[in-house]
């Protein structure tokens, strides 16, 4: 709780800072625009996975669904003369019914088969968009009309990236979130004590899958182009996860915390060894697994207790 405060405390600093960037006329500012949409929507992507993932205690390796389905809505929505923000509404409102659909069968399963059966859903939906040409464009992809959007995707990402924030601060001091915990905890139990699992678990991935599904639109409006490769992809499949993971998944900071970084790391790779990416999340991800299991925003608190117990020691 306390991490959480004194983190939320640099909110407004940070968040007028990157208000000021894409105002600033100057190249480097220019460059800063791209790098910060795309640490934005690694940030909304892996929060938005860590509602189900962390809070929820199930790990969806098919969130790239949601990202996909809300890209190819507005693309095919825009494309067919709709005004564009109802192509925004559109392209998450298909995110959030998909999402209602899965839940039906994929929420009978636990463990790794869900998480197995999520990821070969969005294997599935990238053979899909590959062999539905006439709407899709299949492998040449998707075109939108062209135009320089930089600058407000930047600032509808920031927008979605406060939201999903913000969502994920107050679920998780809501009661709404205390039914998250305790099905991540012991689904079982948690019944016995009257919440309806299906319920929440249904309402987690809906609200999971609109940021992801805005997101998607927000990519594909920037990007003027998608195809099944850039929206279902396995990279697209892995950021969420992984991101959450070396934050630390089932906090608010922590997805965002790990999104910065291995953005970061991400950027680097790309400039100088542009196929080793994926392998270094895998090893990243090991690595954590090893040795920061709580993830780094977790490091904190546990060095300052082992500090205090040190000196507790030494003063006895």
């Amino acid at each position: 709780m306390k991490l959480d405060k004194l983190s939320l405390a640099w909110i407004v600093p940070i968040g007028a800072i990157l208000v000021i960037i894409p105002l600033v006329p100057v190249d480097l500012f220019r460059f800063l625009v791209t790098f910060i949409f795309i640490l934005l929507w690694h940030v909304v992507l892996a929060s938005s996975y860590d509602l189900v993932g962390g809070q929820m205690g199930y790990i969806n390796l098919g969130h790239a669904a949601f990202f996909g389905i809300g890209g190819y809505t507005f693309g095919i929505l825009l494309n067919s003369g709709l005004f564009l923000g109802f192509s925004f509404i559109g392209a998450l409102a298909a995110a959030v019914i998909f999402a209602a659909a899965m839940s039906v069968p994929f929420f009978r399963l636990r463990g790794p088969y869900f998480a197995l059966a999520s990821f070969a859903l969005v294997v599935l939906l990238e053979l899909v968009a590959t062999n539905l040409r006439e709407v899709t464009g299949g492998a040449h992809g998707l075109y939108i009309k062209p135009g320089f959007r930089d600058v407000p995707a930047y600032y509808a990402a920031l927008a979605i990236a406060v939201g999903i924030a913000l969502t994920n601060f107050f679920i998780t001091r809501s009661g709404f979130g205390l039914a998250l915990a305790s099905i991540r905890e012991d689904e079982e139990v948690a019944q016995v004590f009257g919440i309806r699992p299906f319920k929440y678990k249904a309402l987690a991935l809906m609200i999971s899958a609109s940021f992801a599904g805005l997101m998607g639109a927000v990519f594909m409006w920037q990007a003027n182009y998608a195809d099944p490769k850039m929206m279902f992809g396995l990279e697209k499949s892995l950021i969420p996860v992984v991101m959450a993971m070396v934050g630390g998944s089932g906090t608010v900071m922590g997805p965002i915390v790990g999104a910065l970084f291995l953005t970061v790391i991400e950027e680097f790779l790309w400039s100088q060894m542009p196929y080793l990416h994926l392998a270094v999340y895998g090893v990243i991800l090991a690595l954590v697994g090893l040795f920061l299991p709580g993830g780094i925003i977790r490091v904190g608190p546990v060095l300052v207790r082992r500090v205090r117990n040190i000196l507790t020691v030494r003063d006895r």
